[in-house]
């Protein structure tokens, strides 16, 4: 039993994100500001903070074919 606790939870350590940190949202700031003044000089709506994920691990194609259709819809509707 101990064995399978301890694969199962390296796989649950596997499939989470991994944890933020200061350096990792500074630089996902900096990056973020990038977009921003890029979408700025084109004339393009400013990107947002988090996006959706269009893909997760672990999602179904039928949930991906979803996902697609709703952010579609969105797009189509802007």
């Amino acid at each position: 039993m101990r064995v399978l606790e301890k694969r199962l939870r390296k796989l649950e350590e596997g499939l989470l994100p991994p944890p933020e940190t200061a350096e990792s949202r500074r630089l996902h700031e900096i990056v973020l500001g990038i977009r921003r003044a890029r979408a700025a000089r084109l004339g393009l709506p400013e990107p947002e903070d988090i996006p959706d994920p269009e893909y997760r691990p672990g999602m179904s194609l039928a949930d991906g074919i979803r996902a697609a259709r709703q952010r579609r819809g969105e797009s189509e509707t802007v």
